[in-house]
């Protein structure tokens, strides 16, 4: 474009476009750009105000797209936003919006070309949506020239002057040429925005992806430094206390019953009561039914003023674990992954000791069935096998069997499949074991498909009955209590000296627990001791059977008979011949009741048993009767 321009005004025009061009070609930062073309517009065609006005992208959804005629422009309803303004002295003026057709600005965004107006007040063909400011700014003419790009217009450059007609043709093309400058000006600054908002952008990725791979980085290497514990046979303290060092916090490792397996702070170990809020903590969230694996940070509470970091240890689906770091303030980038590597590597360390504690385990559930079996050829072997397992056969012993009921009901109930009920038995299991060694130190468990055996040291003086039930009616409480869903009941063989073949032992637990419907459903542990003669009702004994039955009524009688030469069992069988009178019990010993008196209450010392009770009455009378068949009683039959 051609700009003429009268002589007597030439030079001071060509310096002002020189101006704006230097102000363009050296300043790329929009506002100071604009701020320059209207001041050198002011100072070029003489106005007493200059604003430019640029196209705003969030225009009213209700602007006037019909004001005025049909015109290069943009969309209906695009409207223009004052962004640059001087020489005005209301402040309006500076905030002026216009929507298309309103005020010479608007017409000139409706139809594109520029607008000149001689007398704003009294000029017709322009809206009067402005009257009002144009009174407060005292204008009275002005002059509009679009700021075109690409045929849209991105603009308006206005100027104003209180005097009327105060422009001509020649301010006009002035102004077209300004307005040309000024849009390449705002074009230079709008893509030098672009373009540093776009290196800004890439230089923050650049930063996000730097911090990201020095945190890939960091997590690799505690990893290794983790995994490499692992191989070096490190214990589970040390796993934890490198993830206090990592993380600057205090780290927790329960089990998945939040029971305590280690514990570690960032100075050395983790004082107990900080490990017990912890698990409180983790308790609750449970019971409110949080989900146990998230590992999003869990805020300070009113019961607990630190962050917690937390992270499920999981093998093959299964729960092992809960990682827990406590932290002073919130997590940085890294812990979470700390947490996460640890956990995982947490997860290899219990797998290998689970794998090594199941295959120790199976060797000696092994051993205990081969000598419930019969299959160990003497006792040698038997504690040579029990040397290798770090293992001390009891010199005298119970067997205990404990089946395991209601496992299909709640596999069915739960959905459970085949691995997921092997696993419930193996827990059971652990519980077991860890139960009976508890109470009996030296107790040896192994498990048959749903069936429990136990190998239980005599504990106590004597055969210790009272004793045993004990034992397994504590271990049975812990088993319900642990799986209430399921059901559990046990019986104990009478207490035997130790032998490479168990087998009969094994047969007396069996008898014992046989007997359970036959003593009530009140009964949960039963030993063969209580049986009594239900025990040849249930299964048929042998001549060795009969003598131990008979020893385990009167017994201590028969030895106090053979050692003192006195008639303690003669006694008794007279007693209970004449139902139990004296007096014709002394008539027929040719004693005196008195006498018969004092040798029922010697058998009653002796053997533990009272005479008033028919129980007892009933058993001293099958045991004098098989003392008698088998002449037990007689030094030459023994």
């Amino acid at each position: 474009m051609t700009v003429r321009l009268g002589a007597e005004v030439q030079p001071q025009a060509l310096q002002a476009v020189a101006k704006v061009a230097r102000a363009i070609l050296s300043d790329l930062d929009l506002e100071s750009t604009l701020l320059s073309v209207v001041n050198t517009a002011k100072d070029l065609v003489g106005a007493d105000i200059v604003g430019i006005l640029l196209a705003d992208a969030h225009a009213d959804a209700d602007a006037d797209a019909g004001a005025g005629a049909d015109g290069a422009g943009g969309p209906p309803g695009e409207a223009l936003v004052m962004r640059a303004c001087t020489g005005h002295r209301t402040v309006r003026t500076a905030r002026l919006r216009v929507r298309r057709g309103q005020g010479v600005a608007g017409k000139v965004l409706a139809t594109g070309v520029p607008q000149r107006v001689d007398d704003y007040p009294e000029d017709r063909s322009i809206s009067g949506d402005f009257l009002a400011i144009a009174a407060l700014d005292g204008t009275r003419s002005a002059l509009g020239a679009p700021m075109i790009v690409r045929d849209t217009i991105i603009g308006v450059l206005m100027v104003w002057s209180r005097r009327r007609q105060a422009f001509t043709d020649l301010h006009t093309e002035t102004l077209i040429y300004l307005a040309d400058l000024a849009t390449i000006a705002i074009e230079n600054a709008r893509l030098y925005d672009t373009e540093r908002t776009a290196m800004h952008t890439l230089a923050e990725a650049h930063h996000r992806l730097e911090d990201q791979y020095d945190l890939l980085q960091r997590a690799s290497q505690l990893h290794e430094e983790l995994t490499g514990l692992v191989l070096q046979g490190a214990c589970l303290a040390d796993l934890v206390g490198v993830v206090a060092r990592h993380t600057g916090g205090e780290v927790v490792l329960f089990d998945p019953g939040l029971d305590l397996l280690a514990t570690a702070g960032a100075g050395g170990a983790l004082d107990t009561p900080v490990a017990e809020r912890v698990r409180r903590r983790l308790a609750d969230r449970r019971r409110s039914r949080h989900r146990d694996g998230d590992s999003g940070p869990i805020p300070p509470s009113p019961g607990f003023d630190r962050w917690l970091l937390g992270r499920d240890v999981v093998a093959g689906g299964e729960r092992l674990g809960h990682l827990c770091v406590v932290l002073d303030d919130r997590p940085g980038a890294l812990d979470p992954l700390v947490v996460e590597q640890a956990a995982v590597v947490c997860a290899l360390e219990l797998t290998k000791e689970r794998a090594v504690t199941e295959a120790r385990t199976r060797v000696r559930s092994d051993f205990l069935w081969d000598l419930l079996d019969g299959n160990v050829s003497d006792d040698s072997e038997a504690l040579v096998r029990a040397r290798h397992l770090g293992y001390a056969l009891p010199a005298r012993l119970r067997v205990m069997l404990v089946p395991v009921g209601g496992l299909d009901e709640w596999a069915r109930t739960a959905g459970a499949g085949a691995d997921a009920v092997d696993r419930r038995r193996e827990s059971v299991v652990r519980l077991a074991a860890a139960a009976a060694a508890e109470l009996v130190p030296g107790a040896l468990v192994a498990r048959r498909g749903s069936l429990l055996a136990f190998l239980l040291p005599a504990t106590g003086d004597g055969d210790g009955a009272e004793q045993a039930r004990k034992v397994a009616d504590t271990i049975l409480d812990r088993l319900v209590a642990a799986n209430p869903e399921l059901g559990f009941s046990a019986g104990l063989s009478a207490c035997a000296p130790l032998s490479a073949d168990l087998r009969g032992v094994y047969r007396e637990a069996e008898h014992a627990l046989s007997a359970m419907p036959v003593l009530g459903s009140g009964t949960r542990a039963v030993t063969f001791d209580d049986l009594g003669v239900l025990r040849f009702l249930l299964a048929p004994g042998d001549r060795a059977e009969l003598v131990a039955f008979a020893r385990s009524v009167l017994g201590p009688v028969l030895d106090y008979d053979r050692d003192h030469h006195g008639g303690l069992v003669r006694t008794v069988e007279v007693y209970l011949k004449c139902d139990c009178n004296l007096q014709r019990t002394g008539e027929q010993l040719f004693l005196h009741p008195k006498t018969v008196r004092y040798r029922l209450d010697r058998v009653e010392e002796l053997a533990g048993i009272n005479f008033a009770t028919q129980r007892h009455r009933f058993d001293a009378e099958l045991a004098t009767t098989i003392i008698r068949a088998l002449a037990l009683g007689d030094p030459a039959a023994r």
